[in-house]
């Protein structure tokens, strides 16, 4: 009873260390998540109000609690604050109690850690996709050196060249080879490959235009008048075609973010991720077609991507084992 009782101490423990940790870290992702697409110095600029430019205090900069004391208003103006650092800070505890709750260190060493800087990351460049519809280098590759570091620390770990345990769900470097390509390469296909050339072919009416004034011109006289304006016509719009932006289905930020994510989950957990994705974003999609009445379809993927990663964390292969364990059929 009493080894009970000193697990459950222990457990509260680190749960609640892992929790003020986590919202203390949630509070340096705000400003990563502000400041890195502008360029900003993360240590060096004080934190101040958007509003009136006064400098915040040290005594109001405590995380969630100062936004909860102060109700979401600045101590000098009084001019709201949005809620969303206050839940950037909590999501981050959360996440970070959800992950040592999963995967208690006493089991798997040092994987609980990594995957919390992780999703550290995921969370930053989850809400800059939302802001600027683009992801932050620096961010990305941040990703990719923790899932690197991830897959070589559990390697040595399995190998016995490790002191210190650091035992993944998903032990296999193949298949992490094959989930850092899996979906990140599809994405490559159809936003690279696919999609500007179904833009081309059906969307763009520039280049409609064009195919149709050529066909003009093949059926004219040559030299006559109506040949010369036709020329004429052609050169302006594939000037100003040439002038255009190249139309991409996805950026490189949504797949270099999926190759991370292969590489520290496995290819099973990866494809749900991608599968959760796309459901997550026809349902927005929809909304904003048929609620909202946005006319504007295009929005980030990315942030869709980051939710099925950061749910994949937690249940790894389960949903995939799941769906191909209905695909056998006993005789």
């Amino acid at each position: 009873m009493d080894i009970e009782k000193a697990e459950l101490m222990l457990n509260i423990f680190i749960y609640v260390f892992a929790f003020l940790f986590g919202i203390t870290i949630g509070s340096f992702l705000n400003v990563c998540i502000l400041r890195l697409p502008r360029g900003e110095s993360l240590i060096t600029n004080n934190s101040h109000c958007m509003t009136c430019g006064a400098q915040i205090k040290r005594y109001d900069l405590i995380p969630v609690f100062s936004w909860l004391i102060l109700r979401g208003k600045c101590r000098n103006c009084g001019a709201p604050i949005s809620p969303r650092y206050m839940l950037v800070e909590a999501m981050t505890g959360f996440l970070f109690v959800g992950v040592f709750a999963k995967y208690p260190p006493m089991d798997f060493g040092l994987y609980p850690v990594l995957l919390c800087l992780f999703i550290c990351g995921l969370i930053v460049l989850c809400f800059q996709d939302i802001d600027n519809r683009e992801m932050v280098v620096s961010v990305l590759v941040y990703t990719c050196i923790i899932a690197v570091v991830t897959r070589v620390l559990g390697y040595l770990s399995t190998a016995g060249l490790l002191p210190v345990s650091c035992l993944l769900p998903e032990e296999s470097i193949k298949s992490a080879l094959i989930g850092m390509v899996s979906v990140s390469g599809v994405l490559f296909i159809f936003g690279f490959i696919i999609t500007p050339l179904f833009y081309d072919a059906f969307v763009d009416e520039n280049k409609k235009e064009l195919r149709m004034l050529k066909k003009q011109l093949r059926a004219a006289e040559k030299g006559s008048p109506d040949a010369k304006k036709l020329n004429d016509k052609i050169s302006s719009l594939t000037e100003k075609i040439n002038k255009e932006e190249p139309v991409y289905g996805f950026g490189m930020g949504d797949i270099i973010l999926m190759a991370a994510g292969g590489l520290m989950f496995g290819v099973k957990a990866t494809v749900t991720a991608a599968f959760i994705a796309v459901i997550c974003a026809a349902v927005y999609g929809v909304y904003r077609r048929i609620v909202s009445d946005d006319e504007d379809n295009a929005f980030a993927f990315g942030p869709f991507l980051i939710v099925g990663l950061v749910i994949v964390a937690f249940i790894g292969n389960t949903l995939a084992d799941a769906w191909l364990s209905t695909l056998y059929i006993d005789r």
